[in-house]
């Protein structure tokens, strides 16, 4: 399946290559990294690289700074 490289746009949910959906909350374009909120429970992290599938799912090269949403 071809991959290619995106740039998340903030407000927009996307659908994880997982399963699990997300809200992209902002994205650093210089760093190539994207904050991503978890729909369904809150998990927040930083997403490094994002890549797009051609069914329109996502996945990322790596993700760090991950922690629960407290509101």
């Amino acid at each position: 399946m071809k991959l290619k490289r995106i740039t998340p746009r903030a407000g927009q949910i996307y659908l994880n290559h997982n399963g699990e959906t997300y809200r992209c909350l902002r994205v650093n374009w210089r760093e190539s990294t994207a904050i991503f909120r978890r729909r369904q429970d809150g998990w927040t992290l930083t997403a490094h690289n994002v890549w797009e599938y051609e069914d329109g799912t996502i996945e990322w090269d790596y993700s760090t700074d991950g922690h629960w949403n407290r509101s």
